[in-house]
């Protein structure tokens, strides 16, 4: 899945991929040293913690990053929820993931 959201996300050149992690705990060392603007977090990560756990302490660590909860779960409640979520996803709506990470960093589409 990770290949598809890259995939997405090299379709606009103002969006750059700083780093991918496979473990919540590697996301939240990650987002505290590269300072992202965005998180794509997938609810099903390995490791202890899950997606939804882990936003709270990304956001801690990543204060000024929006996190975007993609997963193939239902969880809209879930993430409406957790005030560490800024959106949600699921993973069959791949299709939508651009718009909705451009209406995250508030980006203007891009001119076709």
């Amino acid at each position: 899945m990770r290949l598809f959201v890259r995939l997405a996300l090299s379709r606009d050149p103002r969006l750059e991929i700083l780093g991918e992690a496979t473990t919540a705990e590697e996301a939240i060392e990650l987002a505290a040293t590269l300072d992202p603007g965005l998180i794509v977090l997938d609810h099903g990560l390995d490791g202890v913690l899950t997606g939804l756990a882990a936003a709270p302490l990304l956001k801690a660590a990543a204060p000024r990053a929006k996190i975007l909860l993609f997963t193939a779960y239902d969880m809209a409640a879930e993430a409406r929820a957790e005030p560490a979520i800024d959106a949600f996803l699921r993973k069959d709506e791949l299709g939508r993931l651009l718009s909705v990470v451009r209406q995250l960093l508030e980006l203007d589409p891009m001119p076709a």
